[in-house]
């Protein structure tokens, strides 16, 4: 059986973690929220690097070994667009792996064809960062 949609390349995604702040159990959930001090999308049609304010606001599994995630990010491309992404997905730390969906929002036509896409992606650790394969589903 083949896959219903293509997986179009989009970026390597290299993210930097910023400051921790472990919420603790709060009347809802655990929660766990990690800044990004730095970090590049790096792709054939969309460059840029992502600039303050981003965060992930995670929700950590009872025994720590999963999390769901809740990223967002503000990319300004290699030509000055600016760029509001986000994605959910889910960190498994065992398998050190991060799989997200990322969405697009921009009302700079040059990247206005972000606006209707959906991406996928997975990830991995590296030393301090997280890198990301992204890839259009088309």
């Amino acid at each position: 059986m083949s896959l219903p949609f293509e997986l179009i390349p989009l970026a390597t995604v290299r993210v930097t973690r910023g400051d921790i702040h472990r919420m603790g159990t709060t009347a809802f959930h655990r929660r766990v929220i990690g800044g990004i001090s730095a970090g590049r999308w790096q792709g054939e049609r969309f460059s840029g690097d992502i600039v303050p304010p981003g965060g992930d606001w995670a929700i950590p599994s009872a025994d720590g070994q999963l999390m769901i995630l809740e990223v967002r990010q503000v990319v300004r491309t290699d030509d000055g667009a600016l760029v509001y992404v986000t994605y959910q997905g889910r960190c498994d730390r065992q398998r050190g792996t991060y799989t997200v969906a990322p969405t697009f929002e921009t009302d700079d036509e040059r990247y206005a064809w972000l606006n209707g896409i959906q991406a996928i992606g997975q990830g991995r650790t590296e030393g301090e960062d997280i890198v990301y394969e992204m890839f259009e589903a088309h």
